[in-house]
């Protein structure tokens, strides 16, 4: 028995080197605001024996078979943790963000070290540090580990305190989530590898909606350094209003003559990109980069600190009046926290009742009444989101140009597999109301003399696959079906013509804020370029929740967002056909997904000290 408990001083110097180690990663943290250094302090307390976990468990696993084996995997997984965490300090130090499956996928590549700057020098330097952490942990173990405690330890009592404080942290974030408590938010973000707990969806049953902004100010809190210099504009720079229109799951494919002659005739008069993808393959992510112009990544971030984009805090600057409506919600997504989060809630109109084309409907003339009864001395910001392109697309008679469609389409019992030319047929009717509604607007716009002074933008948040690549629907996967989506621009003096460049929606800001006097190079506020700049071999990027695609132009990488999702990356042709050997097209991208991790933290702070 006392040989048996002899590994704990060992482990307990570990942790005391655990918490040394992440209370200096999280040291922003620690001198914030004092309700977010408590809250930081109770997380790392946690945590640092979290990391230890698998070291505590797997050694007295081992310690079983034989005293020896088990010193040896404490030895050598208390080693590893810490160099983890020693490499995390220098990611965080370095970019702004932990450890995540696209860094790991990264560094493990060949070349990829290379690529983000490493040389010889750095990589003797990181065996020397491998070297004199193993060194130090057998140390410990020769001098501690084979210490026996003088009396038994109250493990119940250990156990009961770290579950205490560990409900009291999770308490403290969920609360700050719902209240936007920024100081806490950032807090959280500065711990490695820090899993949040939120409170949305019960607080909603209660009636509780999470707090949101209704100021306009620059992200100052945490790491988040938005846009990356003040906005500066022309002296008179010019107001065009500005109408726009995005149609839910709408793919590139449906803006044919047939099937949307309205949006057809439209596209005529501005520009249509025929090769454009969506930032996401869900609406979260794919709004995200079209109102952001910066990847999905950042959501999160920009969600806490309640952070709208620039091009919105442009337009009030410039005094717009606002309209904005949606056939769904504002509040799912978190739009009026990101997106809309510096407006006021009467500027937002939600219709979730009733099919998807009713709700099209009876937003179209809402949006049309506001444009009419607008103070005409000012300009105005129009948006409107779509619901009649959305499963189980529904759609009036009067809308059907595929009678063969499946009449009855219950999830519950459907076999999309048997049905997926009846569901399609539903979906290329619903996208036909989409356009008659598309068309009202158009019609309306043009009668009234608005396009002399009105920039239209006409989308799809995200694609649709119909098992073209084996899925239906979206969110699912990376493939072009459902990131593939139209792109219509239309402005003033902006001739006419058809693009088939590999164009984004982190393109879509950058090309009108320049349109809007603003002088700044674009990436002090995006991460795209203008749409008319595009380079044949540029690399695209697609997010959702977990997991980030680098697009390139003859290759596509998923790589995971998350440390837990290291062994998910996929590499396949641009087409989404297999590759032969993925070890050998990473190495061949290793520069580009270096280039990528840049993006990844370009609008978060860095260190001084990390040069």
């Amino acid at each position: 028995m006392t040989q048996a408990l002899s590994l704990r001083y060992f482990l307990v110097a570990n942790y005391l080197l655990v918490l040394a180690i992440t209370t200096w990663i999280a040291r922003d943290a620690l001198l914030g605001a004092l309700p977010a250094a408590l809250f930081a302090l109770l997380v790392l307390a946690t945590y640092s024996l979290l990391y230890l976990l698998p070291t505590i468990a797997i050694s007295a696993l081992a310690w079983r078979l034989h005293h020896l084996a088990g010193r040896v995997c404490a030895v050598v997984l208390a080693s590893a943790t810490v160099l983890l965490l020693l490499a995390d300090s220098r990611i965080h130090a370095m970019y702004g963000f932990h450890i995540n499956g696209f860094v790991w996928n990264l560094l493990t590549t060949p070349g990829g070290i290379a690529s983000m700057g490493g040389s010889a020098s750095a990589e003797i330097t990181a065996a020397l540090l491998c070297l004199a952490v193993v060194l130090l942990q057998a140390g410990l173990m020769l001098t501690l580990g084979r210490r026996a405690p003088a009396r038994r330890w109250p493990w119940g009592r250990i156990a009961a305190l770290v579950l205490c404080v560990m409900v009291i942290e999770r308490i403290a974030y969920g609360l700050s989530h719902l209240t936007a408590y920024r100081p806490v938010l950032a807090a959280a973000r500065e711990v490695p590898f820090y899993r949040p707990t939120t409170f949305r969806t019960f607080a909603a049953r209660l009636g509780y909606e999470m707090q949101r902004r209704s100021e306009m100010r620059v992200a100052d809190g945490g790491r988040l350094l938005y846009p990356r210099a003040p906005i500066e504009f022309d002296k008179n720079a010019p107001t065009p209003n500005i109408v726009w229109l995005v149609g839910e799951s709408l793919r590139w494919d449906m803006l044919d003559p047939t099937i949307m002659p309205n949006a057809w005739r439209f596209a005529a008069k501005g520009r249509r990109y025929t090769n454009h993808f969506s930032g996401g393959n869900g609406t979260r992510m794919g709004m995200f980069s079209l109102f952001y112009g910066l990847p999905g990544n950042y959501w999160s971030s920009f969600l806490d600190a309640r952070q709208p984009p620039m091009l919105i805090t442009t337009l009030q600057q410039q005094n717009y009046q606002f309209g904005l409506y949606t056939s769904a919600k504002f509040s799912y997504p978190e739009f009026d926290k990101t997106l809309f989060a510096s407006l006021p809630a009467s500027t937002m109109t939600s219709d979730d009742q009733g099919k998807g084309w009713q709700r099209d409907r009876r937003n179209v003339t809402r949006l049309l009444d506001f444009v009419e009864q607008r103070d005409a001395s000012r300009p105005f910001f129009a948006f409107m989101f779509f619901e009649s392109s959305h499963a189980q697309y529904y759609f009036p008679p009067e809308s059907v140009l595929r009678p063969d469609y499946l009449r009855d389409f219950n999830y519950a019992t459907v076999d999309v597999q048997a049905n997926i030319d009846g569901i399609f047929a539903r979906y290329v009717n619903a996208s036909h109301h989409l356009d008659s509604q598309l068309g009202r607007v158009f019609d309306y716009l043009e009668s009234s003399g608005l396009l002399d002074n009105t920039i239209v933008v006409m989308t799809g948040d995200h694609g649709e696959e119909f098992l073209e690549e084996g899925r239906w629907g979206h969110n699912s996967a990376f493939h072009n079906e459902q990131l593939h989506v139209p792109l219509v621009l239309y402005a003033p003096g902006l001739a006419p013509g058809v693009f088939d460049h590999p164009t984004s929606h982190l393109d879509v800001v950058p090309t009108l804020m320049p349109r809007l006097g603003v002088r700044n190079p674009r990436r002090d506020y995006a991460l795209g370029m203008s749409l008319d700049e595009v380079p044949d071999e540029r690399y695209r990027l697609a997010a959702n929740w977990d997991a980030l695609a680098y697009i390139g132009k003859d290759h596509k990488v998923v790589m995971p967002l998350k440390a837990s999702g290291v062994l998910d990356t996929v590499v396949e042709e641009a087409d989404d056909d297999a590759v032969a050997n993925d070890d050998q097209v990473l190495a061949g991208l290793s520069s580009e997904l270096a280039a990528v991790l840049e993006d990844l933290a370009h609008f978060y702070r860095r260190r001084a000290n990390a040069s």
